[in-house]
């Protein structure tokens, strides 16, 4: 009968084992795949799941599946729970208290300022002086511009006569800035800006730097953003310790005189044991991002600039990204968002493509992923903006784009965590 048991229950967990395994999926359609690595969200419990592993991470093996017999028999009874004298519990934990977090961006002035130069094509029976009064301008500068020689001013009907300068508005950048947050506040694109500028939408801008308003543009004013952040209170200082007092010490005595030693019988050396390497104890708590934004605040820049494909945090369906997705055009340079060193170059990773690890200073590591090519090598020394590699589609993504993530551990104990790279970009 035991014999009977065991079987069968081994067919229920072999049978559970196969079920659990296998996934549904309509004959002849293709799974859709993300354009992010992606990690798995919470399970049923509500457990969040660890980090994307990258190089150097641990991971702790599966439990094995028990391969002991299995038997049958009644259940005991549960003993009733008797409170016991002594017994106490701990007050809940103290609801979490939010803040409202403002930032503001884009603050700079709109002053008055020249555009480009007018322009204007000839058309049969056209007349220098006509052409000068529709450019509002004088027949003389008009010829000067166009290098036209008198008295006759002789032109041609298509050719193209380069006017004076247009009235345009610009915009001062001012600290922070981004040539994105600039778009939102004008209501254009950031490539209509960059075209306006004669500019790379790459391109460094400065804070005091001019640049043009694209025709259409319509100010809507600094962008404000809001936000609740939880409220990270610091525990109060203990007070110190109440001063000692210090005894008087005794009048000395004569000192007998000191025996004459004997020598004792050599003792066999005891070996020193080695120093023991402290244990690094997993961190209990994440940072509120407040707390992240303002530590991360000045050290980094973008990699490269791009509309942004995916954000950071959960996707639906128990996926999530680690980072942000940026788009870019095939070969654009990938630089270092800040100075560190490689600690890991290659295309082991998967999902990820071609990767590159750089461990920054004060616990903060970057990660740069689908690269098409490599540039730097592990153990570098890479300086802030120093060209890392080019923007590919490697790791089975539909189109060129860069996967960029930041992590943070606040103390050397801990293990760096991913955070939102918008927290410490700037804006």
């Amino acid at each position: 009968m035991t014999h009977f048991l065991t079987r069968t229950a081994l067919v229920l967990l072999a049978g559970s084992v196969l079920a659990a395994c296998s996934t549904y999926q309509n004959e002849g359609v293709e799974p859709v795949r993300p354009n992010f690595p992606v990690r798995q969200g919470p399970d049923a419990q509500g457990t969040p799941p660890a980090a994307t592993p990258l190089p150097g991470d641990q991971t702790t093996p599966p439990s094995a599946i028990p391969t002991s017999p299995v038997e049958s028999r009644p259940l005991d009874p549960l003993p009733s729970a008797q409170p016991r004298p002594g017994d106490s519990y701990p007050p809940p934990p103290p609801a979490q208290e939010y803040e409202t977090v403002t930032r503001t961006s884009a603050t700079g002035q709109v002053v008055d300022a020249d555009g480009p130069p007018q322009s204007y094509t000839v058309v049969a029976g056209d007349s220098l002086y006509g052409i000068a009064r529709k450019l509002e301008t004088s027949v003389t500068q008009l010829a000067q511009d166009n290098n036209l020689a008198g008295p006759n001013y002789v032109i041609q009907p298509g050719q193209t006569l380069k006017g004076p300068s247009s009235a345009s508005k610009a915009y001062v950048v001012a600290g922070g800035d981004t040539l994105y947050a600039i778009a939102r506040r004008f209501n254009v694109s950031a490539q209509a800006i960059a075209d306006a500028n004669s500019m790379q939408i790459a391109d460094v801008i400065r804070p005091g730097q001019r640049l043009l308003l694209p025709s259409g543009f319509r100010d809507t004013g600094p962008i404000t953003t809001t936000a609740r952040v939880p409220v990270t209170r610091s525990a109060p200082a203990a007070s110190p310790p109440p001063a000692a007092t210090t005894p008087v010490p005794a009048a000395p005595r004569p000192a007998a005189p000191a025996p004459t030693p004997t020598p004792a019988a050599p003792r066999p050396a005891t070996p020193t044991p080695a120093p023991t390497a402290p244990a690094i104890v997993p961190s209990t708590r994440t940072p509120a991002d407040a707390q992240v934004s303002e530590l991360g605040r000045g050290r980094f820049v973008w990699p490269l600039r791009g509309d942004i494909l995916s954000t950071f945090g959960p996707k639906g369906t128990g996926q999530r990204n680690d980072g942000v997705n940026i788009r870019a055009r095939s070969g654009e340079a990938v630089r270092a968002s800040a100075a560190g060193d490689v600690v890991y170059a290659g295309d082991q990773v998967p999902g990820f493509g071609n990767l590159v690890l750089i461990k920054h200073a004060d616990g903060w590591v970057t990660a740069y992923g689908h690269l098409a090519r490599i540039d730097v090598k592990m153990q570098d020394k890479i300086s802030q903006g120093q060209q890392i590699g080019q923007a590919g589609a490697t790791g089975e993504v539909g189109e060129p784009q860069l996967h960029f993530e930041v992590r943070f551990a606040p103390t050397p104990q801990d293990r760096a965590r991913p955070i939102d790279p918008m927290l410490v970009l700037p804006q």
